[in-house]
């Protein structure tokens, strides 16, 4: 098995202070999944170097934006709003996490069925380049196969080799554990003090299901 890389290594664009818009998906009420991840932290502890990603930053990247000090406000303002529009007429089906497994610089949950949140993701690419410009648009670091949709659960704060890593993955669960997505963010996101954090989230609502006709 391959190692992990550092994910903390120097990016220049991110200066300190600097935010950047970006679409997620967040799961603050996910407790089922909560669960799980606790399980695959606790088991991933005694691996050197994993850095364990807390509860409240658990998250989904779809799409980064840009930088806040390159775009004005009402720009964003108006990506929200038809962004918010068109998710409103869209429902993601239950999707499914797990197995942990290794990408690259992080232990993460890949998620399935993918198609929908590519679909997703085109859909705010397209949105955002019509709206502010595809020059703009800042890419968040990818899985070295491209978007693969995961959620992190620690990242590489060092290099950590493979048999430390593989012998961590193996007390990790083997099942997959359901969500279900009520919700796309808009999020001012940070990278600082080897953390992703954010304070200001903008919630877009999924569809709803329809309600069952009482008989």
């Amino acid at each position: 098995m391959n190692g992990l890389h550092d994910h903390w290594v120097e990016m220049p664009e991110w200066t300190p202070g600097r935010e950047l818009w970006a679409f997620y998906l967040t799961f603050a009420e996910a407790t089922d999944l909560h669960a799980r991840i606790a399980h695959d932290q606790a088991a991933l502890a005694r691996v050197p170097g994993l850095d364990m990603i807390p509860r409240a930053r658990l998250h989904l990247s779809v799409q980064g934006i840009a930088f806040r000090d390159l775009v004005h406000d009402a720009e964003i303002e108006r990506l929200s709003r038809t962004v918010a529009a068109a998710v409103a007429g869209r429902r993601l089906p239950r999707l499914y996490a797990g197995p942990a497994m290794n990408d690259y610089d992080a232990v993460g949950l890949p998620v399935h069925p993918a198609q929908d949140l590519v679909a997703l993701r085109d859909l705010i690419r397209l949105t955002a380049a019509d709206l502010i410009g595809a020059e703009r648009i800042y890419q968040l670091p990818e899985s070295e196969g491209g978007f693969i949709p995961h959620i992190s659960i620690a990242y590489a704060d060092q290099e950590i080799s493979g048999a430390d890593l593989a012998a961590g993955l193996e007390r990790t669960s083997p099942e997959m554990t359901a969500i279900d997505a009520g919700h796309l963010s808009l999020v001012a996101l940070r990278r600082a003090n080897k953390a992703w954090s954010w304070e200001r989230e903008a919630r877009l609502p999924f569809a709803q299901p329809s309600p069952v006709p009482v008989s």
